[in-house]
């Protein structure tokens, strides 16, 4: 009797642990992908961006893991394979922190070449084309007073610079490369007063009148909150921040229709339009889902 049932039982078990094994691998890592983006609104929303597209045109299941906290913990994150694709990295910030490349180019079509390479060379990782906006330093005004002294550009600035009182953070004022002092001697500028003050207390600081001038982020949703004007860097000072997903090579080779899902996103979203779903998110309070889901359908991308 007991030799009887034995066979059967050991063939049971087999099939057994073969179709637990089969029932793994399909519900396993190679049918999830992982969107890692950092807590702002800027990445939450790119990242549902991704995952609605990832969602509709493949049959992968994509993730946010959010919470990450800076460029190098994304990228330690993607080269762990606990992430494989960045909802949004910036051109300058990963030539330099990732590339370690003190002194980019400032074109922007050159730095971008220059990353994408890098990046491909150095990390395995294809680095996007931008999504279609840059969130880099910018110049900013009232509305008020650029009427008053015609200023669209930051080389306009130059004949009022001494009467004009500049509010910025503190690490640009010592910067080399893309710093105060650096910008002195592309523009011939020099502030008739700085005061150094954190990033976030500028914009409120310009609309209050208690300086006339700031260093801003281009996308940050208090410039439209305060109605602020940006002006134009029109000597290419800053490099270029051009913002886009990246993912890492192996996941895009294992699911080529994944890049066809990414790419679709590619040169959608212009500054302008950054700046207002973030304000939509950080002024308005709408969840980032919503405000991805709503930009994709008015788009045409989401069925």
């Amino acid at each position: 009797m007991k030799s009887k049932w034995l066979p059967l039982a050991v063939f049971l078990l087999i099939v057994s642990m073969v179709s637990g094994c089969s029932q793994k691998a399909a519900s396993g890592p190679t049918d999830t992908v992982k969107i890692g983006s950092w807590s702002t609104s800027e990445h939450l929303i790119l990242a549902h961006m991704l995952k609605l597209m990832i969602e509709q045109d493949t049959q992968l299941k994509p993730e946010i893991v959010d919470g990450l906290t800076s460029t190098p913990v994304v990228l330690k994150a993607m080269e762990s394979n606990e992430i494989q694709i960045s909802a949004v990295r910036y051109v300058g910030t990963d030539l330099s922190s990732s590339l370690k490349i003190d002194d980019p180019p400032k074109d922007p079509q050159a730095a971008l070449e220059m990353v994408q390479k890098g990046m491909q060379e150095k990390y395995d990782q294809t680095f996007f084309p931008s999504y279609g906006f840059e969130n880099t330093y910018v110049f900013t005004v009232r509305q008020d007073l650029a009427d008053q002294l015609k200023l669209e550009k930051v080389s306009d600035v130059a004949p009022h610079a001494k009467n004009l009182h500049l509010g910025t953070d503190n690490a640009w004022l010592e910067r080399t490369h893309d710093g105060y002092p650096a910008f002195k001697k592309a523009y011939g500028i020099e502030f008739g007063k700085t005061s150094p003050m954190e990033i976030g207390l500028v914009y409120k600081a310009v609309s209050n009148k208690d300086v006339d001038i700031v260093l801003a982020y281009s996308t940050d949703a208090r410039l439209q909150e305060y109605q602020l004007k940006t002006l134009e860097d029109d000597q290419k000072f800053f490099p270029p921040y051009q913002a886009a997903p990246v993912a890492r090579n192996d996941v895009l080779q294992a699911h080529p229709e994944l890049k066809d899902a990414i790419n679709k996103l590619v040169g959608q979203i212009d500054t302008q339009t950054m700046t207002h779903l973030n304000y939509l998110a950080d002024i308005k309070k709408e969840k980032p889902e919503e405000i991805a889901k709503n930009f994709l359908k008015e788009k045409g991308l989401l069925k």
